[in-house]
């Protein structure tokens, strides 16, 4: 496990969104953490414990470590190398460290997700094999019943998590399901944890309050006429 990992891991373990947080997977950001996308062979559980080995093996030509490189070659005939700065990584300061990892795949709809690893904290990509169209998403994401949209949800204290926020994704690109994401405002009051699906049109979520005293009520992401909207809580 590299540095990062391991800082990131650290941090998960002591700057979670609230008290049950203390019962969270190792290695992870969350209560619940995706499964779906996990690539054959990997046998971690967390959100940041997942197998680049297992990936590249799963995925054959479409990715390739080159060097300090991930390597993508899309169904288009065009790639795309995602280079780690090493050396950066291995400097006092750590500014502009960066690197990439292969940590999952969804052959139904031939989509890869790449984590991002900073010197604190993580980030997600979420790229089409066939065209490299990328969006950048929060946390590894959830399948709804019918696999039609992936939901991402993510909350964190400080820099050491990954960026506050939801992200709603089709997992087939149509004209007629627009891609949704929330990013938390600096003075945001909430804490959200991606709790389940209610079919193709709700996202169920559990709301820790910032204040005192700690509140924790449900609410949702619910899809109506052709957007996403989120039910803050009151």
């Amino acid at each position: 496990m590299t540095l990062i990992r391991l800082a990131i891991a650290a941090a998960a373990a002591s700057l979670l969104l609230d008290a049950t947080a203390l019962a969270a997977p190792p290695y992870s950001f969350s209560d619940h953490p995706s499964q779906d996308g996990r690539c054959i062979g990997d046998n971690g559980v967390g959100d940041i414990d997942r197998s680049e080995k297992a990936c590249l093996e799963q995925v054959g030509e479409l990715a390739e470590r080159v060097g300090p490189g991930l390597q993508l070659n899309f169904r288009n005939g065009k790639t795309r190398i995602y280079l780690n700065e090493e050396a950066k990584c291995q400097s006092n300061e750590a500014e502009g460290c960066v690197k990439y990892q292969l940590t999952g795949y969804f052959p139904e709809h031939d989509l890869v997700l790449i984590e991002v690893d900073y010197w604190e904290g993580a980030s997600w990509l979420l790229v089409r094999a066939k065209t490299g169209d990328a969006t950048e998403i929060v946390a590894p994401p959830h399948y709804s019943p019918d696999r039609r949209w992936l939901a991402s949800v993510a909350s964190s204290i400080g820099s050491a998590g990954p960026p506050d926020g939801m992200d709603i994704v089709p997992s087939t690109p149509d004209p007629s399901s627009k891609e949704w994401h929330y990013r938390t405002p600096d003075d945001g009051q909430w804490f959200y944890e991606f709790t389940g699906w209610n079919g193709e049109t709700r996202v169920k979520l559990l709301a820790s309050s910032l204040g005192l005293p700690q509140r924790t009520v449900s609410t949702s992401i619910e899809h109506r006429n052709g957007d996403w909207h989120l039910s803050e809580p009151r």
